[in-house]
């Protein structure tokens, strides 16, 4: 093991878990505390001093985030490693033992029950969010975490907006992911809690029928989708029907 391969002197890299839109994580061992932890490592877009400072305030922003909320249903963060001089950070969370509801989605949908079963714990996620005054703004499948039980983790809040912090996104940029996004944040209207139920209306259909009804081939497409499209009734969703067209 190189110390390249060792963060902190002391979370040893094991092994790459996947990346995303603001950096790579990896499975760890907390050499220290001799355990299991998951470690992002988040790469800082571009090399203007701006850019970079505002990126960095964005992962402050997450660690903090999610520190606040106490809640089985959302990932925990445990500590984040920034010394003076380091090319980016690294943020020390909770190892999620499981597969994503992504990757569990690729073998074919689910069926009412359980989708009913992951649309509840993921409620209750962004309950505890909203109540910390906390949007997460990118709930999709990627996001969400399924521990071996089947309990549903919500993850990510790299992208959230903090009603007591000043935003640091870029102005006029897209955040998120095209097929999950409310209409409304296309407008511009930021804020809203019921943007995140959107999504979370979205994602149970694409868990209930096997794909989502707005993606499209392009981005823009899809977005065009979002804004105008209708979406066809739900065929294998029995129950939960009433409550995709609700959300």
């Amino acid at each position: 093991m190189t110390s390249e391969q060792v963060v902190d002197g002391r979370f040893e890299l094991r092994e790459r878990l996947g990346s995303g839109g603001m950096g790579t994580v990896w499975r760890a061992f907390d050499l220290a505390l001799e355990r299991d932890v998951a470690l992002k490592e988040v790469r800082l877009a571009g090399t203007d001093p701006a850019v970079a400072r505002k990126t960095r305030e964005r992962v402050m922003r997450e660690a903090r985030a999610l520190a606040r909320i106490d809640h089985p249903n959302v990932v925990t963060v445990h500590h984040i490693v920034d010394p003076p001089g380091a090319p980016h950070p690294w943020l020390v969370m909770e190892l999620v033992r499981g597969r994503t509801l992504q990757d569990r989605l690729a073998s074919g949908p689910l069926p009412p029950a359980e989708a009913a079963a992951v649309g509840r714990g993921v409620l209750a996620a962004l309950r505890a969010a909203h109540d910390a005054g906390i949007r997460h703004r990118d709930v999709k499948p990627a996001n969400v975490l399924l521990r071996p039980d089947g309990t549903p983790v919500l993850t990510d809040f790299g992208i959230a907006a903090l009603e007591d912090a000043s935003r640091v996104t870029a102005t006029g940029g897209l955040v998120g992911s095209p097929e999950y996004i409310a209409p409304e944040r296309l407008h511009g209207r930021e804020g809203d809690p019921a943007s995140d139920l959107w999504s979370l209306g979205v994602l149970l259909y694409a868990a209930a029928e096997g794909a989502n009804p707005l993606r499209r081939p392009t981005a823009a497409a899809t977005l065009a989708a979002v804004m105008a499209a209708p979406i066809p009734p739900p065929r294998r969703a029995g129950p939960l029907a009433p409550v995709l067209g609700a959300l």
